[in-house]
C-alpha cells in the first residue's frame, strides 16, 4: 500500500503568480494549490533555492480577492522534457491573507 505524505487537498488551479525575492519579480502559472502551498511551473528556469523563502501575489479575483503572503521554497525539479517546477509551503500568518487563501480554496473545492 502506497502512503500519501500529503496533508491537505490539492486544487487544479491555471491562474499567473508573482514570486518576490530580493528585489525581483518573477511570474508563474499555477499547477496546483493547496491549505499548505502552491506548485508552479518554471518555464523560465528561474533559479531558486530550497529553504528560499519569497512573496506571493495570488491574482485569481474570480475566486477570492487578491493577496499577497509569505512562502518557503519547498522543493525545486530540473526541466526534463517538461518544464521545471517549484513548490512552495505557506509561511504566513497574516490572517487577511489566510482569509482570501480559504476563500479561493472553498470555492475552488465547490466547482
Amino acid at each position: 500500500m502506497s502512503e500519501n505524505r500529503r496533508q491537505h487537498e490539492r486544487f487544479e488551479l491555471l491562474a499567473q503568480v508573482q514570486l518576490r525575492r530580493s528585489g525581483a519579480i518573477e511570474t508563474f502559472v499555477t499547477i496546483n494549490i493547496s491549505a499548505g502551498g502552491l506548485l508552479v511551473r518554471n518555464d523560465s528556469g528561474v533559479a531558486v533555492e530550497i529553504g528560499e523563502r519569497v512573496r506571493i501575489l495570488l491574482d485569481a479575483q474570480q475566486l477570492a480577492p487578491p493577496f499577497e503572503t509569505d512562502a518557503t521554497v519547498v522543493r525545486v525539479v530540473a526541466p526534463t522534457s517538461k518544464p521545471g517546477l517549484l513548490a512552495f509551503m505557506w509561511s504566513s500568518s497574516d490572517p487577511a491573507a489566510s482569509a482570501a487563501l480559504g476563500q479561493m480554496l472553498w470555492n475552488l473545492h465547490r466547482t
